[in-house]
């Protein structure tokens, strides 16, 4: 519970209840402060950022309630997940001068303790009454929403927001086997905000999906005119979404800006890009009906799992209730993160120095997950079939933290010309290709480009990666193929039109699979663990150009 001084002309409304759901699954729905202010009824805010010295950013808000036009200063809100939040408001004019709403989830058993609290301190003695009010409305409006929170978890209710939108959203539409036919009733018929730069990945968890399948289904989608495709940057501190592009070649080598965090950052291709989509206007125009009601409530950045700000030159603790493992603290506040590793319920010691306010946020380590980067997208051969003119703009390089590269190349395949001729042969080459962009597609894989006879191409997933040299080599027989991939760091670049890496990822991998014999597969020591263990292999050391030491290889 939030524990602030004593003050008399604090007007305070609390109320306890035990709900018949799990704390975890209420959480989901009460931290998307966006939807629940939009539920309430709360009219649209118009944010603005200002930049701080000491680092981060200060925010405010300005809402119209009826007559009045309501301006605000807006501090952090604070979280722990997911057992509570908060967040206090100072407006400049109205009836009160602060203003605090909260919640508090214990687990009960099978279902869950919620507490809603809401303070307000009225700027004089006529305003207490109206204080009063507004704390009332916020706790049972609070209240009301939980209700339907229940029936909608419980299967009484087609959607958690019947106030906002009568219509289903068809996030949580029955299940289908035709996306494309889901993906079409979604556009049509969700609310605005939902069909406006939304995350396929996050589409897919929802549906309960395979996310390749329904990021391939939204690039189809852009191809049949129903779906407009955007390019977004992630702040790499609150992983918050950026300023979009149109194309890749809009990106450019400059560091783009996150007002939020008030740093710059990126871009790199497989963290800092992503892509998004909206429905195209030609389909529906939805961008009128949507509005902004909150940014700052844990929905924005579900990698952080607690957020805090302590006032200059305080120490406080704060309990969190998380799996054990290590974690992230980071505030704008100071130059680098910390990792934390938490075992158990004790609390985390927050100190501020300082005589500014210090934000802390604890986050796990692993990257947005909801977010498909340039990098995956870019590696899919649906993409690159389809949307060849996406490139980088001219001398553009954009760092890719891990690729894996796959080359293959026929053996024998000059004899083959002189026995068999340029035609047949040619032919012969033609059809090979074919079968591997196929067994390429189903692995998610795509070819980047053809040398002669020999193939690149990359995989964002290494494990596919591995599972395509596997099929190749079972499939592609009398046909002998020679065959090596590598994982790592690589450019992204635009060369000879098209999409492609360079580095020192992808020269390894070239001279790993000169190293094959034919009929086998050389892979580096990093990508072993994604051989399954029937197969049977062996190792074996290298020296490769460019290397300073021989290299442990593994033969298939």
């Amino acid at each position: 519970m939030l524990s602030l001084p004593y003050n008399a002309a604090v007007i305070r409304t609390a109320k306890t209840v035990r709900l018949s759901v799990t704390r975890d699954a209420l959480w989901e729905l009460l931290s998307d402060t966006e939807r629940l202010n939009r539920e309430l009824k709360l009219p649209p805010v118009a944010f603005s950022f200002t930049p701080r010295s000491e680092g981060g950013s200060a925010l405010r808000g300005k809402a119209r309630f009826g007559p009045l036009t309501l301006r605000y200063a807006e501090e952090p809100y604070h979280w722990v997940k997911p057992s509570r939040w908060w967040v206090q408001r100072f407006p400049d004019n109205g009836p009160v001068s602060v203003y605090r709403v909260g919640v508090n989830l214990e687990t009960d058993g099978d279902g869950t303790t919620l507490t809603v609290w809401s303070e307000a301190e009225p700027r004089g003695v006529a305003e207490k009454l109206l204080a009063r009010r507004i704390t009332k409305s916020s706790v049972g409006g609070l209240l009301r929403a939980c209700e339907g929170f229940v029936g909608y978890l419980a299967g009484r209710a087609p959607t958690p927001y019947p106030h906002h939108d009568h219509r289903p959203s068809l996030y949580e539409s029955p299940p289908s086997d035709d996306l494309a036919a889901r993906l079409r009733a979604f556009l049509l018929t969700a609310p605005p905000e939902e069909v406006i730069d939304f995350r396929p990945f996050g589409l897919a968890d929802r549906w309960q999906a395979d996310r390749i399948e329904v990021l391939k289904a939204c690039l189809r989608a852009v191809r049949g005119g129903e779906l407009e495709l955007h390019w977004r940057l992630l702040c790499p501190a609150c992983r918050g979404a950026g300023p979009s592009v149109e194309t890749l070649d809009a990106l450019t080598p400059d560091k783009a800006h996150c007002a939020s965090c008030n740093i710059a950052f990126g871009p790199t291709f497989d963290q800092d890009v992503e892509v998004c989509f909206s429905v195209a206007p030609s389909l529906r125009k939805a961008e009128d009906g949507v509005a902004t009601f909150c940014i700052g409530g844990p929905h924005r950045l579900r990698h952080v799992v607690m957020q805090w700000q302590v006032p200059p030159e305080t120490t406080e603790k704060v309990t969190v209730d998380l799996p054990p493992g290590t974690y992230r603290l980071r505030s704008p506040q100071l130059p680098e993160p910390r990792e934390i590793l938490l075992t158990d319920r004790s609390p985390l010691v927050l100190e501020n120095p300082k005589p500014y306010p210090m934000l802390f946020r604890l986050e796990t380590r692993a990257w947005r997950e909801d977010a498909a980067t340039a990098a995956q997208v870019t590696a899919l051969s649906e993409f690159r079939k389809h949307f060849g003119s996406e490139v980088l703009a001219p001398g553009q390089e954009l760092v890719v933290r891990q690729v894996t590269i796959l080359f293959t190349d026929l053996k024998g395949s000059t004899q083959m010309y002189a026995t068999q001729g340029d035609a047949p042969s040619y032919a012969t080459v033609r059809a090979h290709f074919e079968q591997l962009t196929q067994i390429l597609e189903k692995h998610d894989g795509a070819i980047v480009k053809t040398i002669g006879d020999s193939v690149m191409a990359a995989f964002h997933d290494p494990q596919k990666a591995v599972q395509a040299a596997l099929t190749i080599q079972s499939a592609c027989d009398p046909l002998i193929v020679k065959l090596g991939l590598h994982n790592g760091p690589a450019l992204a670049v635009t060369a000879n039109g098209q999409l492609d890496y360079f580095g020192q990822t992808v020269n390894l991998a070239s001279r790993i699979q000169g190293q094959s014999h034919g009929g086998d597969i050389v892979l580096s020591d990093e990508l072993l663990a994604y051989v399954p263990d029937a197969i049977p292999r062996q190792s074996f050391t290298a020296q490769l150009k460019g290397t300073e030491a021989p290299l442990t290889l593994w033969r298939l």
